[in-house]
């Protein structure tokens, strides 16, 4: 019995291994495409904001310095002591790692924490397969009227 759940749990780890390979391959060749994928912070939090994400990836080695607004929630990597969006006061926080994924779980966003990678390392440690492109959407409509 106990052989079995040795088993069980290696192929479970592998095949989960596996899942999480494939998802960063697919974010990485998206967002090089400019297709249904952001990696870098800036595009990260932008695609967050606008509920773009789907998939958030998290690198183990992410850090990422910015502010929260202490009222609507946005974040922003430029240090600034009152909102862009709001106007109330922010606050500044030396890795935004704990608010980014307490806005990615308020949306409804799956959260996939990658502990080391080196393609994820190479754009920031973090990235996200996106449901859409707000931006090519808006040209799509564009193209149509």
């Amino acid at each position: 019995m106990e052989q079995v759940r040795e088993e069980t749990a290696r192929i479970l780890s592998q095949t989960e291994a596996n899942q999480r390979q494939e998802l960063i391959r697919e974010v990485l060749g998206e967002a090089q495409r400019n297709g249904r994928g952001v990696v870098g912070l800036r595009r990260v939090l932008q695609s967050l904001e606008t509920g773009e994400v789907q998939t958030l990836l998290l690198g183990g080695k992410f850090r990422g310095a910015g502010i929260e607004c202490t009222n609507c929630g946005h974040l922003d990597l430029h240090i600034t002591d009152a909102c862009p969006i709001c106007g109330k006061p922010t606050r500044e926080l030396s890795d935004l790692s704990d608010a980014i994924m307490g806005a990615a779980v308020r949306k409804g966003v799956d959260i996939v924490y990658v502990e080391d990678d080196p393609d994820l390392d190479k754009v920031g440690n973090i990235g996200a397969l996106l449901r859409f492109r707000a931006d090519q959407s808006t040209n799509d409509l564009k193209k149509a009227v």
